[in-house]
């Protein structure tokens, strides 16, 4: 196994690839949280791992960061921003009436939406 130190780029982004293409058909709701503040939260959780120096733990350490970048592509793609929260849960940082419809009728409602294609059509031919 190779040290997390001496990972191919391409290996690395090959890796991100497959997330986020596996990630496409997962509905939005999956993806409505601030994932930042959730690893903040459960650092504790994980503590003994992120301070391990063990090459096993490394690779740990590295995939919550690729699962992190993932989940923030996520939510660009279907939201047009990444997603923040307040301590309460609360999210911020969208305009009141572009919230998703799951977000604002029931979070654990049984209907799911998966926006990706509707959002990348919204936005073809428009310069990023």
């Amino acid at each position: 196994m190779k040290s997390v130190k001496t990972i191919s780029p391409v290996v690395l982004m090959k890796k991100l690839s497959k997330m986020v293409e596996d990630s496409i058909q997962e509905d939005d709701e999956y993806y409505f949280y601030d994932r930042l503040s959730f690893m903040k939260l459960n650092y504790e959780n994980d503590s003994e791992v992120f301070k391990s120096k063990e090459v096993k733990d490394k690779v740990r350490v590295m995939n919550y960061g690729l699962e992190t970048i993932n989940t923030m592509i996520q939510q660009v793609l279907r939201f047009g921003r990444i997603v923040y929260e307040t301590e309460n849960g609360v999210v911020y940082n969208f305009p009141k009436d572009e919230l998703p419809k799951f977000y604002l009728n029931d979070v654990f409602g049984k209907t799911k939406t998966n926006t990706i294609k509707s959002n990348m059509k919204k936005y073809e031919g428009i310069d990023l």
